[in-house]
């Protein structure tokens, strides 16, 4: 039986509930964010979203991050492209992903058209899968590609809406928990995808993920880690190399290209010039060191693809991250890097 003071105590603790309850409820929702306000924040998602970006330094510093190495996340690249495409939406993106720092390696090529939903206090990103997505490949590069293209030959996966709200100086996206579900062909099982991302003016994190109706693993990182890829810059190169068995001061010594397109996303570019059999490769990085005394830089790599590494660079140099402008000179070839507006 309960003692006078064991039922004082009890009385106690349930007014103490009541009127905790009773202030929840009475405490307001903050308001729905202004139309203006919504507005300004889709301006700043759509600025910081366009773009292209890498997780190679993700993956280059696994190690130094804490990640087992069996848990290291894939390196990807993702093209994130503004395009005229008014059937799609007032603002619509070409998608162009592929793995490894190699263009080739292409996983998945979309459509995303993004607008404002009232009803979820969102940005809401819908996703076009095309029926052929061959013939678009490279349509960040040639937006031709895409013309004629119309929602009927797309189609759009329902409950696949990914929904961005603003955190701070981020947005935070999601899908609504086990809304996009599809039927695999190979097994016949309903497939449930889950993503969460996270952007800001200078990185995105994907971490979409998919197991089958019985929780069964599908795809995505089994530590739950998600991929991190940073915004990348481009520079113009030039490279001049000295041809063999001429003399250096002889006339047309030298050969010379200019314009050469490379990333600060740690991609490997080959160059194949006129005055060797073998390419010249360049790679540039922005590594920012997880920890300890190294200094964060800019460093541009040299790859020679006669050499008997061709992936290891045979020389690099660095400067101050904050440059605009990189340059080496080996003798046997010189070149110059300007990052572009």
């Amino acid at each position: 039986m309960m003692g006078p003071t064991g039922w004082l105590r009890a009385l106690g603790v349930l007014l103490a509930c009541a009127t905790a309850l009773a202030l929840a409820a009475e405490t307001p929702r903050e308001p729905p964010a202004p139309r203006a306000a919504q507005e300004k924040d889709l301006r700043t998602f759509l600025g910081w979203f366009e773009g292209e970006f890498d997780s190679n330094e993700q993956v280059e510093f696994a190690a130094e991050l804490g990640i087992p190495q069996d848990a290291v996340p894939e390196r990807i690249h993702s093209v994130f492209r503004r395009v005229d495409l008014p059937a799609f939406g007032d603002h619509v993106f070409y998608v162009e992903q592929y793995l490894d720092g190699d263009p080739a390696k292409i996983y998945r090529q979309r459509l995303y058209s993004f607008s404002l939903d009232e009803r979820e206090q969102a940005i809401k990103l819908a996703i076009h899968i095309p029926a052929d997505v061959k013939a678009l490949t490279g349509a960040h590069r040639d937006p031709s590609r895409l013309e004629g293209l119309t929602p009927a030959a797309t189609r759009s996966p329902p409950g696949c809406e990914v929904y961005w709200r603003r955190r701070g100086d981020a947005f935070l996206g999601e899908m609504k928990p086990g809304a996009c579900t599809f039927k695999s062909e190979r097994s016949g099982k309903t497939i449930v995808v889950s993503d969460d991302l996270y952007l800001d003016s200078d990185e995105i994190w994907i971490h979409d993920r998919a197991v089958d109706a019985d929780g069964a693993y599908v795809y995505g990182n089994k530590a739950g880690i998600p991929n991190k890829l940073k915004k990348v810059h481009w520079f113009a190169c030039w490279l001049s190399v000295k041809r063999e068995g001429v003399a250096d001061n002889a006339p047309g010594a030298w050969s010379f290209d200019r314009d050469v397109p490379v990333h600060d996303g740690g991609e490997l570019v080959w160059v194949k010039t006129d005055a060797r059999a073998a390419r010249v490769g360049f790679k540039i990085r922005r590594p920012v060191w997880p920890s300890g005394p190294n200094q964060d830089s800019l460093v541009l790599y040299v790859h020679d693809e006669g050499a008997e590494q061709p992936g290891r660079a045979v020389s690099y140099g660095w400067a101050d991250p904050g440059v605009r402008r990189l340059g080496i000179n080996l003798r046997w070839m010189q070149a110059s890097c300007s990052q572009q507006p």
